[in-house]
């Protein structure tokens, strides 16, 4: 229809009430009315924005006089040149006079999938919106480059050819298609033919499919380990190479109808590939499938836009992108996980064969083995005998409880990594109450009798082996318990006095009633404190106890 039949029929016009006009696949032009009003006495000037870059055609008609109109030109199908504004997106500047209320009609008409996102800016608005487009894309574009050329180094360096089929599908996928998808090919190329900016769309995506799909076979060695699937991927993979010789024949609006469920198809097989290869062990496949599948959530997101089920916003305006750009990134996580794979395997096969080689050395020298087997069987009782002579030094013959230079050395260490870890150190102090009488009236015999079973009773009533019980000297013991606060120090300690006085001592001249006191220290310690200081604090506890009464805990420490 012509501006004169479609004025005619304005009645028939409907209103939207949706952000964006979401139309989809749809052959027939599509016409817009709107009204602009300038209510005060100044020229205004504006521009209209047509924010998609799937629009074939476009025609604005602006009122130049009464019931006159002027119309201006834009859309992918016109050159960057003629169109009113060079812009990545369609951008007509506009003159609204004062005083004025007018209809304005905008004609849309696309072989593609048809949104129709108008936008009203002003000169300032317009260049933070262009400022915010191109602050994205050169941040997508350096990243696509800066991968690019880093993979390419380790190509070289490396001599993989998985790096080369990724550094296609940088190129053809994220690159080239999506150079041209946001209409870019003028401004980074200076493609002005209109066919680069819809016909080579179809031919750019069914190469970048094949180069994912082949890119895949590597990297998941489909041909070892799916061969069934890798002839469907083969398969897949010649069509793509069909679509793309085809699209430059026949009409965008058929290529780009064979395109769309191909790349649906790729989508499906791959992901189902990779699903396969991670049940498989494969590492690099988690990669994949995660970037996969990060692709395949934009790229419906980016659908489901176009074909009006979901609203247009920033992120379905850009969804496949930073879909592409994730996949970018864990693609290159796969070849890494691959590589160190690789490397893994090469590494045990290497000692595998050291392995080998050290076993047959081993039978040559099998005669001077033998001679030093013999001597660190000399050297081993050697160290045993040592170990058992250290063992006496360090135990009390009497009670066989650790003596006091091995309770000084335990206790110096418990300190010094108590100190470092800042945990408490509870030191406990025993003394045999009224002891000397038993030797003088019962004799010494007695007396060992008494300390060894007394010994025993509270070795028994420690918490675990990493408490060190110890005879001090005489009739008196001592107990170092680390990691332990002054609760736990007083319960260990009344449970070693009660072991003690619950029963009789049994002799070789019967039972004696026998009782201990106890004095407990437990702190943290600090850089002035040493073995010695904790020694003589349990000492001072001791004394107290003896001092009020005997069998007894008495308790000295910090919190």
């Amino acid at each position: 229809m012509t501006l004169d039949d479609v004025r005619l029929r304005g009645e028939e016009f409907s209103p939207n009430d949706s952000k964006v006009i979401n139309i989809g696949y749809n052959h027939a032009g599509h016409w817009v009315r709107f009204r602009l009003k300038n209510s005060g006495t100044a020229t205004l000037s504006r521009y209209l924005e047509f924010r998609s870059l799937f629009a074939d055609q476009l025609i604005l008609y602006h009122p130049s006089q009464p019931n006159q109109y002027q119309n201006i030109r834009s859309g992918r199908m016109v050159p960057p040149p003629q169109r009113p504004h060079l812009s990545r997106n369609f951008v007509f500047p506009l003159t609204v006079p004062p005083g004025t209320n007018d209809f304005y009609y905008l004609y849309v008409e696309s072989a593609d999938t048809l949104t129709i996102p108008l936008y009203l800016h002003t000169d300032k608005g317009l260049q933070r919106t262009e400022l915010a487009s191109r602050s994205w894309l050169a941040f997508y574009q350096g990243l696509i480059a800066t991968m690019t050329l880093f993979s390419l180094f380790l190509l070289v360096t490396l001599r993989d050819r998985l790096y080369g089929y990724y550094i296609g599908v940088i190129v053809l996928h994220q690159g080239l298609f999506f150079t041209l998808f946001n209409g870019l090919g003028y401004q980074y190329f200076g493609l002005e033919d209109p066919w680069w900016t819809r016909e080579a769309m179809s031919v750019f995506v069914s190469l970048s499919m094949w180069m994912i799909m082949q890119f895949g076979r590597v990297l998941l060695a489909t041909r070892q380990e799916q061969p069934r699937l890798d002839r469907v991927i083969v398969l897949t993979q010649y069509a793509a190479l069909a679509i793309a010789v085809l699209s430059l024949f026949v009409d965008y609006s058929l290529s780009i109808r064979l395109a769309n469920p191909h790349g649906a198809m790729t989508a499906t097989v791959m992901w189902v590939v990779g699903w396969n290869s991670l049940r498989k062990g494969n590492p690099a496949a988690r990669y994949f499938l995660i970037a996969w599948s990060t692709l395949i959530v934009g790229g419906l997101a980016y659908s489901l836009k176009a074909w009006g089920l979901v609203p247009s916003n920033l992120f379905t305006e850009h969804s496949w992108q930073i879909g592409a750009a994730i996949e970018a990134i864990f693609l290159s996580l796969a070849i890494a996980d691959r590589i160190n794979t690789e490397s893994r395997q090469r590494i045990r096969h290497q000692q595998e064969a050291q392995l080998a080689q050290a076993r047959a050395l081993e039978i040559q020298r099998k005669a001077n083995d033998m001679l030093e087997q013999r001597v660190k069987e000399r050297t081993e009782e050697l160290r045993e005998a040592n170990r058992k002579l250290q063992q006496l030094s360090d135990t009390d013959q009497l009670t066989s409880l650790s003596n006091r230079r091995s309770l000084d050395r335990f206790l110096n260490h418990t300190i010094a990594r108590a100190r470092i870890d800042r945990k408490p150190v509870a030191v406990l102090m025993i003394d045999v109450d009224h002891f000397k009488p038993v030797n003088d009236t019962h004799g010494h015999q007695v007396g060992d009798d008494s300390l060894r079973e007394i010994a025993g009773r509270i070795q028994n009533s420690s918490r675990w082996p990493a408490d060190m019980v110890a005879r001090y000297g005489g009739e008196e013991f001592c107990v170092v318990l680390p990691n332990t606060d002054r609760e736990s120090a007083m319960a260990v300690a009344q449970r070693m006095r009660e072991s003690v006085a619950s029963e009789p001592i049994t002799t070789r001249i019967g039972l004696l009633k026998l009782t201990v006191s106890l004095g407990v220290y437990a702190a943290v310690p600090t850089e002035n404190d040493s073995a010695d200081s904790f020694l003589e604090q349990a000492d001072r506890a001791l004394y107290q106890s003896k001092k009020e009464g005997r069998n007894r805990v008495t308790l000295i420490g910090t919190t």
